[in-house]
């Protein structure tokens, strides 16, 4: 775990420093915006495709998860949902 964590925070500190000098450059040159954005997405493609593909199984784990919690939340409450009106006994006769 302790090397998980340490990974992590070597990406994160990459992605904030790439982010960072990104926009100081952009301050910079402001008028040359455009092409810094394009240059940044041109030599930064393959890692942002693979931010985006690895964020978003996490993500739609979660929202399954969320929805089969829901559903069952609500098969639970159906479960032990009491009609007030049905009687709590049947009599049954044999004729």
């Amino acid at each position: 775990m302790e090397g998980r964590a340490a990974l992590w925070t070597l990406v994160g500190i990459f992605v904030v420093f790439k982010i960072a000098t990104t926009v100081m450059i952009i301050l910079a040159a402001p008028e040359a915006a455009a092409a810094i954005v394009g240059f940044f997405i041109a030599f930064h493609w393959p890692f942002i495709l693979g931010g985006i593909i690895f964020g978003l199984a996490p993500a739609m784990f979660w929202i399954r998860l969320v929805r089969v919690r829901a559903k069952r939340a609500r098969l639970q409450a159906a479960e032990w949902r009491v009609d007030p009106a049905a009687p709590t006994w049947v009599v049954q006769r044999f004729d």
